[in-house]
């Protein structure tokens, strides 16, 4: 009897001990099932990040839209002095500041009550009036107006076009140390033997020769006056000066 008692008392804790067991395992595979569906809905999630479309856009870092509007460059408004010896005026509009030559061009800035006001140099502005100016010129290939420049000066080095556009420290180097030097309001004069350099902001702007032989070149002048006739190129311009008899010849870069 007691035999029977103990094996079935050990029966007992055999069965309680394999539902512990099995149990266990039971919460174990639920575990490891719940990990294994959560890993694998954020795994979708990831999948499923970008819009399912066809139309998706790609745009490259830099690369420019289309639509962007092109950005339009200024462009200077210019008038050219129409008359020799054309009287500059300060903000007064009474006091002279400056004589400007035939075929000079300048910035034009505004105009206002039939004067005009001009940027003579990167310091200064100053006014003209209004039928003093035009914007109206005809034009020809620097080519024609170096060879008009070498009818009218024939003993001219054609070297000196280099010196056009040059710095006062580099004429230095090349032509040594000028004669004189004079200023006015807008222009340094830079005096050699035969010619003189005008300067503005500091580079060549044009070069004159004084006391030649009046002539006149086979070329059509974009303005045409007893006091002067002026010449104008791509990125030069010519301008002759008559006086008693002999003129001034002026090669000036635009």
């Amino acid at each position: 009897m007691k035999e029977e008692v103990r094996a079935s008392r050990a029966a007992s804790r055999k069965r309680k001990r394999l539902f512990r067991s099995l149990t266990a395992f039971v919460l174990i595979a639920s575990l490891v099932g719940v990990i294994a569906l959560a890993a694998l809905m954020d795994s979708k999630k990831k999948e499923t990040a970008l819009p399912q479309s066809d139309d998706i856009a790609t745009e490259m870092v830099g690369a420019e839209s289309e639509d962007e509007p092109a950005v339009e460059e200024e462009t200077e408004d210019v008038v050219y002095i129409e008359a020799p010896y054309t009287k500059v005026y300060a903000d007064d509009r009474v006091t002279v500041v400056y004589e400007a030559d035939l075929g000079d061009r300048y910035e034009r800035l505004e105009t206002v009550s039939g004067f005009v006001k001009l940027q003579l140099n990167e310091r200064m502005t100053g006014w003209v009036t209004e039928d003093r100016v035009t914007t109206a010129t005809t034009s020809q290939s620097d080519e024609d107006i170096k060879s008009a420049w070498q009818q009218v000066l024939p003993t001219a080095s054609e070297s000196a076009l280099d010196l056009l556009g040059k710095d006062r420290e580099s004429i230095r180097t090349t032509l040594g140390a000028p004669k004189a030097v004079q200023r006015d309001q807008v222009n340094e004069y830079h005096f050699y033997d035969g010619y003189f350099l005008m300067m503005r902001d500091g580079r060549v702007k044009a070069i004159d020769w004084d006391r030649q032989t009046v002539a006149t070149p086979d070329a059509t002048a974009s303005s045409e006056q007893p006091s002067g006739s002026w010449y104008e190129g791509e990125t030069v311009q010519l301008k002759l000066f008559p006086y008693s008899g002999i003129m001034r010849v002026r090669l000036e870069q635009k």
